[in-house]
């Protein structure tokens, strides 16, 4: 019998149990594993948190995960819910930056924050003729030589130019990483926009084939009965926790443990001994800390202090949610579109705002109009330090200045998230490898979770996959 402790009851740890118990029944050894996950507070899902009041759903943490990356829809297949997920609203597909004290439509045929066309760009506002042309010129810009890590700004800016940079791409990307794009890895985060550049000369060149791939693809395996999610985002209608809530229903072989805060861990032999804030120390073979990367640095300290020295160099930024209802008779905006993100010169304390109701359906009664405001950033303390009177208070001034909303709301709610959004500063790729290494010495341990190789929902549930594919000993 192998005993396995999980320690996190977000997506990671929930993600990594139920594949540890859907490979052993497939390979027929299920009798000898024994699985127990660890969670401090009293709920499981970690960052995936929806909340219900006065008729609305409100995400207090991700509103959806991305699509195109296929780990989040195989766990929804595996689960046999595909048929609950939610696309976000079509008639309402419009996203806005808000630049110089005006909202500019984002334009159409982004991919991601590059564009896949020339032509998406005649139209915008958010650019001048020179912008546009200096984007062009990737068309015709030489690929850089040699394979040495980049800051995502240079690149961006390397390729397309700066404007497009500072009101394009980097408001996008801090709605992402919460981050300075002069301090981020263009390899841990956007490898794929290095490899378009190394193959194709030009990333507008390499994401239009890319595009045209994807397309025959998707035209050859029209035949193919399997269910399929083609939006760029998926949701489910009744709030994001259905997925974490439906993951841990069908748990059959573990044990949860709700308020069971694990203090320290260290190496017996060949086994774990897992210590409890409150409660007397267990023993197991296997662990796997599905925990931010300063919480797993924490725990080891007593087994292994260079691991946890390199797990308390990856950075982490705070954060806050502010979701906001409003009467729709008050109301002096049309909320018509998904919501809006803001460059960084441009922004105090509030990086985005997504007009929920607008976005994704069902999420507010009739009558009612729901907006979720984005607060923090990296290098920004303001969101542990204020009271949630004053967040509410930015918040709602700086709404007045990009929205013009001057109506008092319903009522409001704020969900604080401390270190909650991982950094992959320029050393994050040299860090995981010497990280890596030291997890290799460490017989039975594991890492997984969004603090390594993804911070999205999808990348999370790799890493518990490829966890459990170790843990059960087959090729994941």
């Amino acid at each position: 019998m192998k005993r396995i402790a999980i320690v996190g009851g977000g997506i990671s740890g929930l993600a990594t149990a139920f594949y540890i118990e859907k490979l052993s029944r497939e390979n027929n050894c299920a009798d000898r594993f024994e699985i127990q996950l660890f969670e401090a507070s009293d709920r499981i899902g970690g960052k995936i948190f929806t909340r219900k009041a006065d008729g609305l759903t409100l995400e207090m943490g991700a509103e959806s995960f991305l699509a195109r990356k296929p780990w989040g829809i195989q766990l929804c297949r595996d689960l046999e819910i595909v048929d609950r997920l939610a696309s976000t609203r079509s008639d309402t597909k419009k996203t806005f930056i808000w630049n110089d004290n005006h909202m500019h439509r984002l334009p159409e045929g982004l991919s991601g924050f590059v564009p896949a066309s020339l032509g998406s760009l005649r139209s915008t506002t958010l650019l001048s003729l020179a912008g546009k042309l200096r984007i062009a010129m990737d068309l015709v810009l030489p690929a850089k030589r040699g394979d040495d890590d980049e800051s995502v700004a240079s690149f961006i800016s390397r390729r397309i130019g700066r404007q497009a940079w500072e009101r394009i791409a980097e408001p996008l990307l801090c709605g992402i990483y919460c981050a300075n794009g002069d301090e981020l890895s263009l390899d841990a985060t956007f490898p794929r926009l290095r490899q378009l550049e190394k193959q194709h000369g030009s990333l507008i060149r390499g994401l239009k084939k890319q595009k045209q791939a994807a397309e025959a693809n998707t035209n050859t395996s029209a035949t193919d009965s399997s269910p399929k999610f083609v939006s760029p985002f998926a949701t489910f209608g009744d709030g994001m926790s259905t997925l974490p809530e439906s993951v841990a229903s069908r748990l059959t072989q573990t044990e949860l443990h709700f308020q069971r805060a694990v203090t320290a861990l260290s190496k017996q032999g060949h086994t774990w001994s897992v210590q409890f804030a409150n409660g007397d120390p267990a023993e197991f073979d296997e662990v796997v800390l599905a925990l931010p990367a300063f919480h797993s640095s924490r725990l080891l300290e007593q087994s292994d202090s260079a691991l946890a020295g390199y797990l308390a160099k990856i950075r982490h930024a705070s954060t806050a949610l502010v979701n906001i209802w409003y009467d729709a008779r008050q109301l002096q905006h049309s909320m018509d579109g998904y919501g809006f993100v803001i460059p960084t010169k441009h922004q105090q304390v509030m990086t985005a705002v997504t007009w929920t109701s607008s976005k994704h359906a069902n999420r507010a009664p009739d009558g009612l109009r729901l907006l979720r405001a984005y607060l923090g950033k990296s290098g920004s303390d303001i969101t542990e330090k204020e009271s949630d009177q004053e967040l509410f208070e930015i918040a709602m001034q700086q709404l007045q200045r990009t929205m013009g909303i001057r109506s008092s709301p319903v009522d409001y709610c704020i969900q604080r998230w401390p270190q909650g959004s991982p950094q992959y500063t320029m050393q994050h790729p040299e860090l995981m490898s010497v990280i890596d290494e030291c997890v290799k010495k460490q017989a039975g341990l594991h890492l997984c979770g969004a603090s390594y190789r993804g911070v999205g929902i999808p990348d999370c549930i790799h890493s518990a996959m490829q966890a459990a594919g170790k843990i059960v000993d087959v090729t994941n």
